[in-house]
């Protein structure tokens, strides 16, 4: 955005200031939209809200917007880990760095105390707030256990640099925000369709050719790159097509990924995909040996693995009698076929394997059928 002459500049300062004054309308005390306060209680309500503060925060790290570390620090869980989900490894890592910038920035910038600077900054329940999040998992996931973690040891170690005039002037060299900022950036380019579409929601194909030029941009293009107006960003089809091909493509399930699905079936006591991913998921409490899969991939996985033992007459494991599926007898040659797909299709996430098991289960009936009347 250095050259305020170029054209894609001029489309991203306009559309920057549509932003803000819509923003405005919603949020006057903060650069932040608290959705509660304005009583937008809807799902969809809320995900709306949080996809502009997301715009916000990022825009605020790279120099866009002017809002204090003390908003950013404050608002960090709200925007980046949604109700009900948990903090992520490349979250708290983010989340930890953004702490001790905004401590620096105090310490340097105000007259008050640093231990209290930090206890505010990493107060004793923290762990409690992060728990807030997930209520219906009442327990750290290993990698909020980890921030948890890193954050006494930080908290310590930035008290100790206190103790001497020397060493506070040495924590801007040691903490560079320079680095802060490329360590976002790369952080959020790796995560961009995760942080733009939470799991179990909804978006259009514009938010994610947006989300493709935007992680395009991080990756290297020119400042401006990015801007979101109609050609540079939404425009982009072509991009947006090979984005929606890459996230579509199948990726055989590893023995390790089968071995995590069969215990967490076995410890749940049934086909409860929402907590197998909970246990093996992304931020699981157990691994993350799941994390690349969905509920709808679990189930199509689970219904592959019983056809596979039902069709070679081997006795099907107690974790897989829950699961739905079975051989029928209708259907004659085409169901037989459909058992004979190739064993990666019948492995593969999405589409293929529900294409196997649609066949097995509802059979179609055609032409034979009205013959035989």
């Amino acid at each position: 955005m250095h050259n305020t002459d170029d054209e894609e500049s001029q489309a991203y300062t306009t559309l920057k200031n549509l932003f803000d004054q819509t923003r405005k309308v919603y949020s006057r005390e903060t650069p932040f939209i608290d959705a509660i306060a304005i009583q937008m209680f809807q799902p969809n309500q809320q995900e709306t809200i949080r996809k502009a503060n997301i715009a916000t925060f990022l825009s605020s790290i790279l120099g866009a917007h002017d809002v204090s570390f003390f908003h950013l620090n404050e608002f960090f869980m709200e925007t980046f880990v949604p109700l009900g989900h948990r903090l992520l490894k490349w979250q708290g890592a983010v989340y930890l760095e953004l702490k001790t910038q905004t401590y620096i920035s105090a310490l340097i910038n105000s007259d008050g105390s640093p231990e209290a600077m930090l206890d505010e900054l990493f107060p004793s329940d923290l762990d409690a707030q992060i728990l807030t999040r997930h209520p219906d998992a009442p327990s750290l996931s290993p990698s909020e256990q980890d921030f948890i973690d890193r954050s006494r040891q930080r908290k310590s170690y930035l008290l100790a640099e206190n103790s001497g005039s020397e060493n506070v002037g040495d924590l801007p060299k040691k903490y560079s925000w320079q680095d802060f900022v490329r360590e976002f950036a790369s952080s959020v380019s790796k995560n961009i369709d995760a942080i733009t579409n939470v799991p179990g929601g909804t978006s259009d194909k514009r938010s994610s050719a947006a989300a493709q030029a935007f992680h395009d941009s991080l990756l290297g293009g020119k400042p401006g790159s990015a801007s979101l107006n109609g050609s540079s960003v939404v425009g982009r089809e072509d991009g947006g097509k090979k984005a929606s091909a890459a996230s579509t493509t199948r990726q055989p399930w590893s023995k390790q990924e089968e071995d995590a699905l069969l215990s967490g079936l076995e410890k749940v006591d049934g086909p409860h995909w929402s907590q197998i991913l909970a246990l093996y998921g992304r931020g699981g409490s157990i691994s993350e040996v799941l994390k690349d899969r969905n509920q709808v991939q679990l189930k199509d996985k689970a219904r592959n693995l019983k056809l596979y033992h039902l069709k070679m007459g081997k006795e099907v494991p107690i974790a897989l009698r829950g699961v739905t599926g079975e051989l029928r007898k209708r259907g004659g040659a085409r169901a037989r076929a459909a058992l004979e797909v190739d064993d990666d299709d019948a492995d593969a996430e999405g589409d293929g394997g529900m294409e196997v098991d649609e066949k097995i289960a509802r059979p179609k009936t055609g032409g034979r059928k009205k013959s035989r009347r």
